[in-house]
């Protein structure tokens, strides 16, 4: 029989050890999403269009697609650190009670092929995100019903601190993300990828061997040689040597509107600098930025780099776009979704280099011409390069979290000793009215 002072020990190291996993969870999906919060936009369009839903305009989504990651992402930050318990494990209980029955329904029914919980970072099939959804269920139940067991990391004193910081950084992360471009790309147009690489089938290598059997035994032999006269042909086997990929770009085209010709291998082939100006809808592309794109052009005519744009949209809204803007640039179509995962923005400008991807802009932030050196080598924001990548939002999450631990240690002590204050004066006052 286990005793009740082990009964609680493995209580509380079951309910904090759910409670950390949770955590984790709900902030990684909701990291991953916020660096690309337009992405999980996308995927709530997808969400109205699969169930049929009209109600909710495109502004509307991506204000739902910011409050559902940022929450997520903030319940998170309040599980690990332990701070408004019971409330938060009650929410954390009722979102996955929620979620697990839709990803249930999504297994079954298959309306879309990607639930987007952890946005493009990691794919899931919806069986596998039910699963996982599965054992979070769990978790947060443990976590619900065994709230006394776990003690918060900050104190109460101190967590206005934390909320405060957990909706600065979201907020920062999201606004950067959306304002720029995500400020870490999982796409397959990252910077640093080689468009010749990334949009050719890389087969599956083989070697083939000749299996002769000899008294039972079974042997493979090279093709080409012929074991002793004991041994009996028996059949041949090929063995993978290497597994090959797929294409990780499937959609690659850049069509002349007017003649049909594609243009994709030009760009593939081209040395050197090659300047790729995406409006992925000239309908609803930004207008506000059109001088600095055909001042571009103009640049990239002057020294003979390679521009081309493409856009989705039909022949009479690219004439329309030529009216209202001036653009004398060629205008390709090419496939929606190739556009959107090509760049967050429109207009975006990415900068390919033989081949390789190696800058991306927003309109708002591709550099003026001035500012572009004779080869081409433009030049972005400072402070924009600075917030890419995971390392400089890891060291944003964990240097502000332990300085809030670190004031939490003294802040508490104090708060202690005010508040039992009172109570050693209560208890001299007690004895003064005592003595005679």
């Amino acid at each position: 029989m286990v005793s009740p002072t082990k009964k609680i020990l493995l209580t509380t190291l079951l309910t904090n050890a759910c409670r950390v996993l949770l955590a984790i969870s709900f902030l990684v999906s909701g990291f991953v999403k916020a660096v690309d919060p337009t992405g999980f936009f996308y995927k709530l369009k997808e969400y109205a269009a699969a169930f049929d839903v009209t109600l909710f305009s495109d502004a509307w989504l991506l204000f739902f697609a910011l409050v559902i990651v940022g929450a997520e992402f903030v319940l998170g930050f309040f599980l690990l650190t332990g701070i408004y318990r019971r409330p938060v494990a009650w929410l954390s209980f009722v979102a996955m009670l929620f979620y697990t029955p839709f990803t249930l329904y999504l297994w079954l029914q298959n309306p879309i092929p990607d639930c987007g919980c952890f946005g493009d970072a990691m794919r899931l099939t919806n069986e596998e995100t039910f699963v996982k959804n599965l054992f979070l269920l769990l978790m947060a139940a443990v976590v619900c019903f065994n709230t006394s067991y776990y003690r918060r990391c900050i104190s109460s004193g101190t967590r206005w601190i934390a909320v405060l910081f957990a909706l600065f950084y979201i907020i920062l992360l999201e606004g950067m993300s959306i304002g720029h471009l995500p400020v870490i790309d999982f796409r397959p147009f990252a910077i640093g990828t080689n468009l010749r690489e990334a949009t050719v089938d890389v087969p599956a290598q083989y070697v083939t061997y000749a299996v002769y059997e000899k008294e039972g035994e079974l042997r493979n032999f090279p093709e080409d040689s012929i074991p002793g006269d004991d041994w009996r042909y028996f059949g041949s086997r090929d063995q993978i040597t290497s597994p090959g990929r797929p294409a990780a770009i499937t959609d690659f085209c850049f069509i002349d509107l007017a003649t049909g010709y594609d243009a994709a291998e030009d760009i593939l082939s081209a040395t050197g600098y090659v300047a790729i100006l995406v409006l992925e809808m000239v309908e609803n592309a930004d207008e506000s930025r059109v001088d600095k794109i055909n001042d571009l052009y103009d640049y990239c005519k002057e020294h003979k780099m390679p521009f081309y744009a493409a856009t989705s949209s039909t022949e009479e809204a690219v004439a329309l776009w030529r009216k209202r803007t001036g653009a004398e640039y060629p205008l390709y179509w090419a496939d929606n979704d190739m556009l959107k995962t090509m760049i967050r923005a429109n207009p975006g400008l990415l900068l390919v280099k033989d081949g390789v991807v190696v800058e991306k802009w927003n309109i708002h932030d591709v550099p003026a011409v001035d500012t572009m050196s004779q080869q081409g080598s433009l030049l972005g924001r400072d402070y924009v390069k600075i917030m890419r990548g995971w390392r400089f939002w890891l060291l944003l999450f964990a240097l502000p979290v332990a300085l809030i631990l670190f004031i939490d240690m003294f802040a508490a002590p104090r708060k202690k000793q005010k508040q039992a204050a009172p109570a050693v004066e209560e208890k001299t006052s007690d004895i003064n009215n005592i003595n005679p």
